[in-house]
């Protein structure tokens, strides 16, 4: 009887070990919240961080400033709002970017959806080469869509059958992932950084 109460105390002890475990991670991601890209609202256009500085130098005239800001999970909706604070912080238009004055630095920011091309599939077999040391900036030029609600994910529109997805944590770090998906099922992708793209293509 002894021998079977202490069997029993080692299987409720575990378990409750186990369960404990289950919730310290749940508890972990509930508290791993991912902000979108640094953006501004300008005009009724977002503008989207590159993480590059313009070498402005002091300026004598200014667009416009930040007016209000939201949360960085969320995107500006009114114009002179932004998502990363600096309430107060001006800004200049220039063509298709708006240059902000984030802590005495012109930060320059791209207007979303002003890449210069499509991305092709051509292309992405090139960049697919350089493996795991593609980055967000082998992408900037391309027209894209800020679509990440919790990570910061960037989507490609290729063609009828294609599309791309880059996301992560932020521009600061590596993407965690860059996946060239089927249109048809978007659950049929592969990484371009580790799998064979072009036998992907032609399946």
């Amino acid at each position: 009887m002894k021998k079977y109460n202490k069997l029993l105390f080692m299987v409720l002890l575990i378990f409750f070990i186990l369960a404990g475990c289950g919730k310290g991670n749940q508890s972990n991601e509930e508290q791993i919240k991912w902000d979108r890209i640094p953006m501004l609202m300008v005009d009724g256009e977002l503008y989207l961080d590159t993480g590059k500085e313009s070498p402005m130098g002091a300026a004598d005239s200014f667009s416009g400033e930040i007016v209000s800001t939201v949360d960085g999970t969320e995107k500006p909706i009114e114009n002179g709002q932004s998502n990363f604070g600096w309430v107060g912080s001006r800004y200049i238009l220039q063509d298709d970017s708006a240059v902000v004055n984030i802590n005495d630095k012109w930060i320059i920011f791209k207007k979303e959806n002003s890449g210069e091309t499509v991305l092709s599939l051509d292309r992405v077999m090139e960049l697919s080469q350089k493996g795991n040391s593609l980055t967000w900036s082998d992408f900037e030029q391309y027209n894209s869509t800020d679509i990440g609600s919790g990570l910061y994910i960037l989507r490609y529109d290729i063609d009828s059958d294609f599309y791309l997805l880059i996301g992560g944590g932020g521009r600061e770090v590596p993407p965690m992932y860059i996946r060239l998906v089927k249109t048809s099922d978007e659950n049929d992708w592969i990484d371009i950084r580790e799998g064979d793209v072009e036998n992907f293509i032609s399946k």
